[in-house]
């Protein structure tokens, strides 16, 4: 049960005896402390945040960091403890690349006025959702009204007979297995013959004749269509050929349907080979979505890029193909409905329809054939790629139980325990080896939408959510007190790339609520080539000159979390901001990433974020002294971060030209080796000189 602490600080103090000027992230960060929490949310972020994660998106940040972050910017010191409430009341904060949203939560809890933007269209219609406050009770209504119309379409396909007692029972999941063909036959696919470990009794199917069995006992029946074959086998035995992947039909049909996992009243969960009764649902759904009619199929064309890529190799055209028949009919059935709503529960709930497609596609995996972990299913995007199953995983929807992937779950999940936390914000205290659940009293995750930029110099917890290029965006001079962002990753064009799977079906159910035809490649990611890199760099330094105009010139500060190791990333990074008139007011080093994420396990990567503090460059306006760099140390995270923050401070004060900047990035990350014999002269002696000899250098290399 959350509990109340003591505060870290002596309450009794006076005003006077605390009284300071300045910022005060600008001078002191309580690295150690936001380290310690931010390693323990990385496990699980959803638990820690969870009215952030209504919807899918990818590359999240912690929110205890960026709590750390926003409490560093409270002028009045009792209000500057972690546990504290509030502390931003009559601040505006501005996130121009707003992503997962966690930023603009962290900020609203704390009392401030908050604008959020980002150029793709589900970050801002997340955003807006979760962050509009309705009493659980009529979104309680309003989901029940909707699973129980869907429930009344969809779940006569969805029943079969329990193997047990012969009585109809509920379907929960169906494996497939996937076709492929050698020289002299076609067979089927799956990761395991192993269904289910079960004490003894092991489930299994067999390879022959696809019956389901338990124990050890199983007298095989007659061949049964094609073969199974296990993950792995590279080859036919019979005429030796490889095997290949059926391109030439449809993705949905190269699977086919071998277990049926259902649920009895009396026998609980049953695992059985698919009957006769379980194919006439299946065809007769495919009879019955040959009439639905999705619009333009131009609508779900996919499009080339990083990860698309991957489908159109496997010659997948459209997005429909990688769901089944029930499955469209469950897209269908929900467009359908969601219409009928009013336009505030039309928002939140289509996006609840929208994320449980990473549970339910014909992409989805099976992982529950272990005793710890019965039933779960591997979901689209559990790799941040395109995965292809052997055994895919058709889920259904509509099961009446809270079961992995099912809307009554994600409801449960994403809606009723988001909308718990958001009134009674939940913080972790860790004293020594005791951990304890401490509630925020007075905070709130959640506000009044406003629809300008007027509206938010008034009131508190407003919100101003808009899907735009922040690059373009006319702000009023001086209207914001920070900037407090987490830019995109240099290369992480993927991430935009995936999202394509939901914007499909996202457009269908709200067609009014976003602009559909945004351009994405007006984001600032790299696409990896020559031009790209610098684009990253040019489409920054765009947004931070609006930053810079927007902010406040007496206490404004960008803040922003950062890590790459490539020193081009590094190298944009500086022209960005230099171009846009910063300087470095400090730079913290804080722990990012839990090393088993799927995106960095196994990798050579960063687990470390830098935290830079900037100001606009105003007048004479002092700044820190950055020392020169010299080479850094690329075998700690740490201070591999801390050294290149400290660098960008460095470079930003200097009046080296771009070149050069760009030069001396790569010899200070990468040696003097990584640079052209023409460079290596110019460059590798800069660290070595003084600034009127670098100056003398600089001039006469460019004559």
């Amino acid at each position: 049960m959350p509990t109340p602490i003591q505060l870290a600080l002596d309450l009794q103090a006076s005003a006077e005896d605390v009284q300071e000027t300045g910022v005060p992230i600008d001078e002191a960060f309580p690295e150690d402390a936001a380290n310690e929490l931010s390693r323990l949310e990385s496990y699980n972020k959803h638990l820690y945040r969870p009215n952030t994660y209504l919807h899918k998106w990818w590359a999240r940040r912690s929110g205890t960091i960026f709590r750390h972050i926003l409490k560093q910017l409270v002028a009045d010191p009792f209000k500057r403890d972690f546990y504290a409430p509030g502390g931003l009341e009559d601040t505006i904060i501005l996130d121009p690349m707003m992503g997962g949203g966690t930023i603009l939560h962290e900020a609203i809890r704390m009392g401030a006025n908050v604008a959020g933007v980002d150029i793709d269209p589900i970050p801002a219609m997340q955003a807006k959702a979760t962050l509009s406050m309705f009493p659980l009770s009529h979104k309680q209504a309003v989901f029940d009204r909707f699973f129980t119309e869907l429930s009344r379409r969809l779940s006569p396909l969805y029943r079969t007979i329990c193997p047990l007692c012969g009585e109809e029972a509920e379907t929960q999941f169906v494996l497939y297995g996937l076709r492929r063909r050698c020289d002299c036959q076609e067979v089927l696919f799956v990761d395991s013959f192993l269904l289910r470990e079960n004490h003894g009794e092991d489930i299994h199917i067999c390879p022959t004749c696809r019956q389901v069995y338990s124990g050890a006992d199983h007298r095989c029946q007659a061949e049964s269509g094609s073969p199974l074959v296990e993950k792995g086998t590279e080859s036919c035995e019979a005429c030796g050929a490889a095997f290949d992947d059926i391109l030439d039909e449809p993705f949905s049909e190269r699977y086919v349907p071998l277990v049926v996992v259902g649920w009895c009243p009396e026998h609980d969960q049953f695992f059985k080979a698919v009957g006769r009764t379980d194919l006439a649902r299946i065809a007769k759904a495919r009879d019955e979505v040959s009439d639905v009619n999705f619009g333009d199929p131009e609508d779900f064309r996919v499009p080339s890029g990083p990860k698309s890529d991957d489908l159109l190799g496997r010659n997948v055209a459209s997005f429909q193909e990688l769901f089944t028949p029930r499955q469209l009919l469950y897209l269908s059935a929900s467009a359908e409905l969601l219409q009928e709503l009013p336009r505030k529960d039309r928002l939140w709930l289509a996006l609840l329809v929208s994320t449980s497609l990473d549970f339910n596609s014909l992409l989805c995996g099976y992982k529950g054939a272990g005793i710890s972990r019965p039933g779960a299913i591997r979901h689209v995007f559990s790799h941040h790629a395109y995965s292809f199953p052997y055994t895919a995983l058709e889920n259904n929807p509509v099961f009446s139980r809270k079961r992995s992937g099912t809307l009554q779950r994600l409801y449960h999940d994403r809606i009723v325990r988001a909308g718990e936390w958001a009134v009674e914000p939940v913080e972790r205290f860790i004293d020594d080896d005791r951990r304890e659940k401490v509630t925020i009293q007075g905070e709130i995750d959640g506000g009044e939408p406003v629809h300008d930029w007027g509206e938010l110099l008034e009131g508190r917890r407003r919100f101003l959510v808009l899907q735009a290029d922040s690059a373009t965006l006319d702000i009023p001079e001086g209207i914001v007190d920070y900037v407090v962002t987490d830019p995109p990753y240099y290369d992480s064009v993927q991430y935009s790339d995936l999202s394509t799977f939901f914007r499909v079906w996202l457009r269908l159910f709200l067609p009014q609520e976003a602009d559909w035809r945004y351009d994405p490649l007006a984001s600032a990611v790299s696409e990896g080539d020559a031009p790209g890199k610098q684009k990253y760099g040019e489409v920054l330094g765009a947004i931070w000159e609006q930053c810079h105009r927007a902010l406040n010139k007496e206490h404004g500060r960008l803040i922003f979390t950062f890590h790459h190791w490539d020193p081009e990333a590094w190298a944009e990074l500086t022209l960005s901001l230099k171009r846009a008139g910063f300087v470095l007011m400090s730079r913290w080093v804080v722990f990012s990433e839990n090393p088993a994420s799927v995106h960095i396990r196994d990798l050579k990567a960063l687990k470390h974020d830098v935290i830079l503090v900037l100001k606009p460059k105003i007048g004479e306006g002092k700044a820190p002294q950055w020392p020169e760099p010299s080479q850094f140390d690329a075998t700690d995270s740490y201070a591999f971060c801390r050294d290149c923050g400290a660098a960008l401070g460095w470079f930003l004060s200097t009046d080296l030209s771009e070149p050069h900047i760009r030069g001396q990035w790569r010899y200070v990350i990468e040696g003097a080796a990584s640079l052209p014999f023409t460079e290596r002269k110019l460059i590798y002696p800069l660290v070595h000189l003084t600034p009127l000899a670098r100056s003398t250098a600089q001039t006469s290399s460019m004559v």
